[in-house]
């Protein structure tokens, strides 16, 4: 049986909150379960759920059950997780996905976006837990903004109930769960009764707060269903012992509680019937009963009930259907009915007086698979909607204090199709959105004032810079980097804080990359360089994990820019500046990616002390990052450190070989080409068959080995059928063939 414990914060009360399920692989539970739950606790204040015995043996439909009541399913995506069998990904994982519970995948190491979707077969969103791009969005702000568009918060939650009509509270008996279920769809199948919340003890966890709950539902609560079975009628059951005495005692004394007895039972299960007789004698008062077999007389009862309580009335508002779309979207206080809800958000969206907030959901919903099938085509449609709705309302004249900041969401309602464009392939689109909203930007001095203007512009700036590097337009994408980079200068001078010191850095390294692309160095390296000044003062001043791993990058890049001038020693100089500062995050963090990203420095130092002369030094650091990597591969078996290992050891076998000990380098080629092959055979694509090929090349031309360079040639003329550019790496191949025949 599955075992379900929660995380909140400070271990309050789960019931209320949003449910978020929390999935890993069982070996890594013990340390991701509390750090991935920490970090989803910060940006909302949610229930985490998880399965605290992921390896006993359990029950398919209460697996199924309980995952149906989520409102979120989050995997913490290690190698282990892909590569594995295990409960998490195999059943759990497939049904959210099945059932269109929004998935958000969080990657524990790097590489594994594109094994997440070919493993699970689909295209949805991941995010990086660590971020190593300083010019990337950061994680918490990606969590932060997934989560707003799937979780419903407090303040929002206590709008949807406060939408209901009625509250009826629904008595059952645990093992009666399936019957329960089906009395509250009986009860919403009704359009009567659509408005109407039903309060049940889902997730309630027994124990000193649990008659406090039960109390608190019955003071809102105008009805009480109670589920009849057999069960009903064990002794001393909880039902029996408290609460249908206080439905029973309200109902007398006060009036102001209705009571209305189902009998549950399925004919095609052979379910049996109850006793009525005993059921009267152990329950004391209790009202007719009802059998849900007769719907007529079932829907009767019911409305008679409803109507002598004091029921509030509703508007029938786009926004009233909206609320209750959301109820039953996310299971507040009403069971989840996803078609419902649909149904409910898109008439709110389309009224003649429409929803915004409907709109906006819709598109979260198909761009998350949240109650839907995930459709990018629909999210954007929604969108577009979304900024017609924005763009009338803009458009009527209102002083800025009276259009309730409309120029400002239709700002970002435009960045928003831009975005999802670009998710889509459509990269001239999304141009030609972005632009836009450069202009509509511009536009809103008035409504935000010109800081808020400047940084926005800087924003926009940015997105089209990497929109036209995207589609290969260099000088377009320097024009729109140069605009952000003199924005973001000024911004850091006037307001000196962190993040706009660290904005800057990435905007002079955006403008650093494109220079790098078109081989202009200087120009690369001067705009590193003002980069690296200002994350150095950062490191200095914070001295974070974030601070350490920007200056990192930053001194990476400018190695390498230094290698490819030949200037080696001020790229082992760069190099070994990066390399402290990834062994201490190695220490520190302990995480996979972090030893991954140390032993990448120790590869690349090693590297350069090679090339100069320093061959007894470029052993060791090459040795020790084999070291690494190896330790990576036999914990995780990612294929993306497995490839990174046979780099290792090509470039150990190097370093073998300069020290003339050519057997240990005839064992890190031997190596290195089986993990070539391996990851050839598993991941079939034009990149594994050329890495295999190239070295087989490097182990060809250090054997003198003609089979092995004939193996290479022929992968490459294989390939240069559909990729053209290969074809000099087989005429390199041909001539180191003539030498070798």
């Amino acid at each position: 049986m599955m075992k379900l414990e929660y995380i909140t914060r400070g271990m309050s009360d789960a019931r209320g909150k949003p449910r978020v399920y929390l999935a890993c692989h069982p070996e890594d539970r013990e340390g991701v379960i509390p750090l991935i739950a920490e970090d989803l606790l910060r940006h909302a204040n949610c229930a985490v759920w998880y399965d605290a015995e992921p390896l006993e043996p359990y029950d398919l439909q209460e697996l199924r059950a309980g995952i149906d009541e989520m409102q979120l399913f989050v995997a913490a995506v290690s190698s282990k997780f892909l590569y594995t069998d295990h409960r998490a990904k195999d059943v759990e994982l497939k049904y959210a996905l099945e059932q269109h519970i929004p998935v958000l995948p969080i990657l524990l190491e790097s590489g594994l976006s594109r094994e997440f979707n070919r493993v699970t077969d689909t295209k949805i969103q991941v995010v990086y837990r660590t971020v190593r791009d300083p010019t990337a969005t950061p994680y918490e702000e990606v969590l932060d903004t997934y989560l707003k568009s799937v979780l419903v918060g407090d303040e929002l939650a206590e709008k949807v109930r406060d939408a209901f009509d009625a509250y009826v509270f629904l008595s059952y008996r645990k093992k009666d769960r399936r019957h329960a279920q089906r009395l509250m769809h009986l009860i919403h199948e009704n359009k009567q009764f659509r408005d109407i919340a039903i309060w049940y003890d889902e997730f309630l966890v027994p124990g000193e707060n649990y008659n406090d709950a039960i109390r608190d539902a019955f003071e809102k609560s105008g009805l009480f269903a109670l589920a009849v079975t057999p069960s009903l009628l064990e002794p001393e059951n909880y039902v029996m012992r408290v609460e249908f005495p206080l439905a029973r005692d309200r109902r007398k004394d006060k009036g102001d509680l209705e009571i209305v007895p189902v009998e549950l039972y399925e004919t095609a299960l052979g379910d049996p019937r109850t006793d009525t007789e005993a059921l009267e004698t152990s329950y004391d008062g209790i009202p007719p009963l009802q059998d849900e077999h007769r719907p007529v007389e079932l829907n009767e009862a019911l409305l008679d009930a409803l109507n002598r309580i004091s029921r509030k009335e509703n508007d029938g508002s786009a926004r009233h259907r909206f609320f209750i779309g959301l109820a039953y979207l996310c299971g507040i206080d009403v069971e989840i009915n996803r078609d419902r809800a649909l149904s409910l958000i898109e008439s709110a969206a389309r009224d003649p007086k429409p929803c915004f907030d409907a709109t906006e959901k819709l598109v979260d919903m198909y761009r998350n698979a949240d109650g839907v099938t995930r459709s990018m085509e629909k999210a954007i449609e929604w969108q577009r909607v979304l900024c017609a709705q924005y763009r009338a309302e803009y458009e009527k004249g209102q002083s800025p204090d009276e259009h309730l900041g409309f120029g400002t969401r239709l700002f970002r309602a435009l960045m928003t199709l831009s975005d999802l464009q670009r998710e889509s392939g459509h990269i001239q689109e999304a141009i030609a959105t972005a632009k836009q909203a450069l202009a509509q930007g511009g536009q809103l001095t008035d409504e935000v004032g010109v800081r808020e203007v400047d940084r926005d512009t800087a924003v926009i700036c940015n997105r089209l810079g990497g929109l036209y590097r995207a589609a290969g337009n260099l000088d377009e994408a320097e024009g729109y980097y140069r605009r952000a980079l003199d924005i973001a200068a000024r911004l850091a001078r006037e307001m000196g804080t962190a993040r706009a010191r660290r904005d800057l850095s990435a905007s002079q390294e955006r403008l650093g990359d494109i220079y790098r692309k078109r081989k202009q160095l200087d120009l690369a390296e001067a705009q590193y360089m003002n980069a690296r000044s200002l994350r150095e003062a950062l490191n200095d001043a914070i001295g974070d994990a974030g601070t350490q791993r920007d200056l990192s990058a930053i001194l990476t890049k400018l190695g390498d820019i230094k290698r490819a001038r030949r200037d080696l020693d001020g790229a082992a100089k760069d190099y070994g500046a990066a390399l402290a500062l990834d062994r201490v995050l190695s220490q520190e963090l302990r995480t996979w990616q972090a030893r991954d990203d140390y032993a990448i420095s120790l590869a690349k130092y090693g590297d350069v002390q090679r090339t100069l002369g320093k061959t007894r030094e470029a052993m060791e650091l090459q040795r020790e990052a084999v070291e690494v990597f190896d330790k990576n591969v036999d914990e995780t078996g990612s294929p993306q450190y497995r490839k990174h290992l046979a780099a290792g050891l090509e470039k150990l076998a190097k370093s073998w070989d300069s020290l003339w000990q050519r057997e240990q380098a005839e064992v890190c080629y031997e190596r290195a080409v089986h993990l070539r092959r391996d990851l050839m055979h598993e991941y079939p694509s034009h990149t594994t068959r050329h890495e295999l090929a190239t070295t087989l090349f490097l182990y060809a031309d250090f054997a003198r080995d003609a089979d092995r360079m004939r193996e290479a040639l022929r992968l490459w003329e294989e390939m240069c059928h559909e990729h053209p550019e290969y074809m000099r790496y087989a005429d390199s191949a041909k001539k180191m063939l003539m030498r070798l025949s």
